[in-house]
């Protein structure tokens, strides 16, 4: 991350267009310290055929359907009418932010909007078999420069592309800076409702629960280490393996799906954390957001599975290879009264990985390209 959360820059408007949700977008929100941020999301509809806007839909840029196939000839017959409505209605920017290989035009045929493009990638998209491989590569080949949320994805993109790529700045997802306590809090924070006040000592699985996590590791602690109870928060989109058999369980507590920025207070009232990953999938090239959110407060953080990122800080985030490994972790934690010795240096490093930082790191690279575009 960038040493000053202050860069000199010149930029003053940068516009974000893809699939951006509301705990998404809040990343590049701050980047608001540095210039104003829009979001780019025009409706495709019918009436945006029209050669000119409905007056009682005024409040949207509505565009042809075609404006982003993935026929290539109709998106370039569109271009010149979709760039006009998209210019009339947002105006231009400095600089583009791509977050969806969906919207590989403004790379390409919509780059009147903004004097610089970049792309930013958050997962290796080889995993979603909605994305088009062939429009990130459009993109990544055709910007100006390519944010990656960890090294481990941006060498993927590299491999995908067969083409060199323009500089790749490397931008974990990091945590909002309001979660970061001025010093390491004395003790855990006290649970939340509807947590008993005596549902402990507290592991916490925070996360979706989906095919990209292993609970068989934790259904082996939850049988070996029945002094522990266990928190489970996020949506259940699959049924995996030991997923009902812990949902049976008098120890376990699954709240289901909560919004993000009202997490804090669980993170800061566990004992411990794990993250139980598997070794494939998108997993390998993350930039875990859990891991992130649960550094403020210093609690031990253990793992499964492979996460190259987490494996780049050992001292933060303990790698337990099978089941067996996560008792023993787990059962040593316990009696140390889940003090690990590490909680200080969580707290420094999550310090430097706010959603601050990251505007300020992101900020800085565009610049730079900016000005050595107009030099």
């Amino acid at each position: 991350m960038a040493d000053s959360i202050e860069p000199k820059t010149s930029l003053r408007r940068v516009f974000v267009v893809g699939l951006v949700g509301p705990s998404r977008f809040a990343r590049f929100e701050a980047l608001g310290a540095f210039c104003e941020v829009n979001l780019i999301s025009p409706v495709l509809s019918l009436a945006g055929w029209l050669p000119f806007a409905l007056p009682w839909r005024s409040g949207r840029c509505e565009l042809p359907r075609g404006a982003f196939s993935h026929r290539r000839w109709l998106v370039r017959l569109l271009a010149p009418f979709v760039e006009r409505r998209l210019e009339a209605f947002y105006g231009r920017a400095d600089a583009i932010i791509i977050t969806d290989p969906a919207c590989w035009p403004f790379a390409i045929h919509y780059q009147r909007l903004a004097a610089i493009v970049a792309y930013h990638v958050f997962d290796d998209y080889a995993a979603y078999p909605y994305v088009r491989l062939d429009q990130e590569v459009l993109v990544a080949t055709q910007a100006d420069l390519v944010f990656s949320v960890s090294q481990r994805l941006a060498d993927v993109l590299q491999r995908r592309c067969r083409a060199p790529l323009p500089p790749v700045h490397i931008v974990p997802n990091g945590l909002p800076g309001p979660w970061l306590p001025p010093s390491l809090p004395p003790e855990r924070g006290s649970l939340p409702d509807p947590l008993p006040d005596d549902f402990h000592p507290l592991i916490g699985i925070i996360g979706v629960i989906s095919f990209r996590v292993d609970l068989l590791p934790i259904v082996a602690a939850h049988d070996a280490l029945p002094a522990l109870r266990w928190l489970f928060i996020g949506p259940a989109y699959k049924q995996v393996p030991g997923l009902a058999y812990l949902q049976s369980s008098p120890r376990c507590r699954f709240l289901g799906a909560k919004p993000y920025e009202e997490l804090q207070p669980f993170f800061a009232a566990l004992d411990a954390a794990v993250l139980p990953l598997t070794n494939d999938d998108i997993n390998p090239c993350s930039s875990p957001v859990r891991f992130f959110s649960q550094l403020p407060t210093g609690q031990p953080i253990l793992y499964t599975g492979t996460c190259d990122q987490l494996g780049e800080t050992p001292e933060l985030a303990q790698h337990c290879a099978d089941a067996e490994a996560m008792i023993a972790s787990l059962a040593q934690l316990a009696a140390s009264d889940f003090r690990d010795g590490r909680a200080e240096q969580r707290h420094r490093y999550a310090a430097g990985c706010t959603w601050d930082r990251r505007a300020a790191a992101m900020a800085s690279a565009l610049t730079q390209v900016l000005r050595a575009r107009s030099a």
